[in-house]
């Protein structure tokens, strides 16, 4: 979650998306060209209410849409949130593999987008990997929104629900 500002809606499309960007001066750095990106906000997490809270976050004047992270010793905000994420896993939830861990989301995103029959190329704009072919270096602008959009209104995790929204977001 290093990456989310509250930077929430593209005015030409009126999607909602979580704008990834790098700034130094805050912790946040970015691997590469294509971590700067997009990610349009799926539609489940808008009904569980994260723009309620994104909204009441900006209404209390932060910065941040998670201004409880703090940065590690390395000035890494993502450093203590994997690390917390890490125990949680382990002690609360009862999961032993070490091999699963909180980068193991991006693994599972891509697995099911390619079940979902996202392009690889949406796949990789929303996730953040650079494309293999030297074409997809052209262009040098952001990746197209609306089959970002598109994409993540089509992807789902068969068997999966998410809990109702709590009460305070309700």
């Amino acid at each position: 979650m290093q990456e989310v500002y509250q930077d929430a809606e593209d005015k030409d499309r009126k999607a909602w998306v979580i704008r990834i960007v790098e700034d130094e001066q805050d912790g946040l750095t970015l691997k590469n060209a294509s971590s700067n990106r997009r990610v349009p906000i799926h539609q489940a997490l808008i009904d569980l209410g994260f723009l309620r809270y994104v909204h009441a976050a900006r209404d209390k004047g932060q910065a941040r849409i998670f201004p409880d992270l703090k940065p590690d010793r390395y000035g890494s905000v993502t450093g203590n949130w994997t690390k917390w994420f890490g125990y949680h896993l382990r002690e609360v939830c009862g999961v032993s593999d070490k091999r699963i861990t909180f980068h193991s989301f991006r693994h599972s995103f891509k697995h099911y987008a390619r079940a979902c029959g996202l392009d690889k190329a949406v796949n990789d704009a929303i996730t953040g990997h650079e494309g293999g072919d030297v074409a997809d270096q052209y262009g040098g602008l952001e990746y197209p929104l609306p089959p970002l959009v598109e994409g993540m209104a089509r992807y789902r995790v068969p068997g999966f629900t998410l809990p109702p929204p709590p009460a305070s977001l309700r």
